[in-house]
């Protein structure tokens, strides 16, 4: 018998002993999306100009002051109500404001800068002087967030196998609570962007391995539904970091906050036990069996003593007692699979850049960025839900082929339209937003349906590290490249990548109609077209 029919037989596939786990596994998960985009409000883009000679105090110094002395530092002004420009000399009447020369007064650099306290008292902007040529420290910050979970997520995939779940788990949240608080204490930046990478190689340790340890506790029926749950709770932790982020002004005080909940969770030592799958895969018959006695007690059924001498040997060996070996080349190696390879190689990155790239930059479309971050997590939900409903109805293909199609026309139509008010823009932006969260959620699901079970994790694992590779260009186009040369270098780009991924969704991935892998037999199916 293999495991999983004498687990699911005798516990049940969703029974009290996998809710609570599940639900306890996968709280922590919140924590990671609080991290991930605290750098957008930590790095909020605010308003700055160079500091008088007279201002030798920066922080408390007045950025909208009506002094004579900065007639030489404006650079234009407008009414904010018709939103039109008018003269310099009408910038002391209500709701008109000006624009500074940001980087020099006359002929000569700044000195220093004074910064617009009216949204954020403190930014690391700011406390860097990440201004003018120094811009690019914002992407620089924030690449190394994800160079350091691509990082983590070959790390922690091998400790995962090796040491257990359970310590993998524990060591990420611990790693990334303390990296989170000396985000709050680092005098330089670029001791900063070393602990925001340690915070980013702890994400797959906490979030991957929750998903894991949940997928391995439920019956096959429910995991589609453990999936969406997971990534139910990812987008309310994005929701709480834009609520605490809208009270919370300064960005040390915010990371301060987000990191301390970590501590509650290292009870879980106590309350989460070792995933009873690695353990007996490990032959660990008593350590596996008191986790499985206490789930059947809480399930209110009995196991059979001995119960693992019913469980079937490993049948990865070939008659002649040797065993055949996979490796990377196994995925290009028929036409199908090269096809196959190729296609979610470029699927995977182009999502990530898009899904991170707003979530980096949810103002790009117009909009204030508290509601538009709070309302593009918000529509996460019933995406996830919405693909949950459909993807086994209408089928994965055209749920991702419509998830990239709908992002790429909405894009390149804010591009031609008029400007839009708030509320439009937002909807436009819960519309990408919601469309690219299907996709993610899609692809997870079809892309290890479409390789043999022998480079499955192969697959996946390459798949998973080439997405951070979108994730991290994401970052210079949304951080840097648009704060140069505008919305424009963001949405053209985005646009007709997401536009190119619905064609090769459609041209090189497989209809429903056509056999899946699932077996070992590659080589023969892959010559088959």
């Amino acid at each position: 018998m293999k495991f999983d029919e004498f687990l699911f037989s005798h516990l049940g596939e969703m029974g009290r002993y996998q809710k609570v786990q599940f639900l306890l596994v996968t709280i922590p998960t919140m924590l990671c999306a609080l991290h991930a985009f605290s750098w957008t409000f930590a790095a909020h883009n605010t308003p700055y100009r160079c500091a008088l000679p007279t201002e030798t105090d920066s922080r408390t110094a007045n950025y909208w002051t009506t002094s004579k002395l900065i007639d030489e530092n404006l650079e234009d002004c407008w009414n904010t109500k018709t939103k039109t420009k008018v003269n310099e000399s009408d910038r002391g009447q209500p709701d008109v404001k000006c624009n500074y020369v940001k980087c020099s007064i006359g002929n000569d650099t700044c000195t220093g800068y004074v910064f617009d306290h009216s949204q954020m008292s403190l930014t690391a902007q700011e406390k860097w002087d990440i201004v003018c040529d120094r811009h690019y420290l914002k992407a620089v910050v924030q690449a190394g967030y994800y160079a350091g979970q691509m990082a983590g997520s070959i790390v922690f995939g091998i400790l995962g196998d090796k040491i257990g779940r359970k310590k993998v788990f524990f060591i990420a949240i611990i790693l990334q609570m303390i990296a989170g608080m000396m985000q709050s204490i680092v005098p330089v930046w670029w001791m900063y962007v070393i602990f925001r990478a340690a915070t980013g190689f702890a994400h797959p340790g906490i979030f991957v391995i929750a998903v894991i340890i949940g997928m391995e506790l439920v019956g096959p029926s429910y995991r589609k539904l453990a999936g969406v749950i997971s990534g139910i709770f990812y987008a309310l932790g994005q929701v709480i970091l834009g609520g605490a982020a809208y009270y919370i002004t300064d960005f040390q005080w915010l990371h301060v906050v987000i990191s301390a909940p970590g501590v509650i969770f290292l009870t879980y030592w106590w309350l989460v036990p070792e995933s009873a799958r690695w353990l007996v895969s490990l032959q660990r018959w008593d350590e596996a069996d008191k986790v499985l006695q206490k789930a059947a007690k809480m399930n209110g059924v009995t196991l059979p003593d001995k119960w693992w001498e019913q469980l079937d040997q490993d049948q990865g060996a070939k008659k002649d007692g040797t065993t055949k070996k996979y490796s990377t080349m196994d995925l290009i190696a028929t036409p199908k699979m090269r096809r196959r390879t190729l296609a979610v190689f470029f699927l995977w990155p182009v999502v990530s850049m898009i899904y991170y790239g707003f979530g980096m930059k949810p103002d790009v479309l117009g909009g204030d960025l508290y509601v538009s971050f709070i309302m593009g997590a918000l529509i996460e939900m019933p995406a996830l839900v919405i693909v949950y409903l459909l993807i086994d109805r209408i089928g994965r293909r055209p749920v991702l082929a419509g998830g990239f199609a709908i992002p790429g026309i909405v894009l390149l139509a804010n591009i031609f339209l008029p400007e839009l008010n708030q509320w439009m823009s937002i909807a436009q932006l819960m519309i990408v937003k919601g469309s690219i969260t299907a996709v993610y959620a899609s692809i997870y699901t079809f892309t290890p349906e479409i390789f043999p079970t022998v480079v499955r994790n192969t697959a996946m694992g390459y798949c998973s590290t080439i997405a951070r590779v979108g994730a991290i260009s994401a970052s210079f186009i949304s951080m840097w490249i648009v704060e140069k040369f505008g919305k424009i270098a963001m949405l053209i780009p985005f646009s007709v990548l997401a536009l190119s991924a619905c064609l090769v969704t459609w041209f090189f991935l497989p209809r429903n109609d056509e056999q899946a892998f699932t077996g070992n037999d590659s080589r023969d199916r892959g010559n088959s077209r």
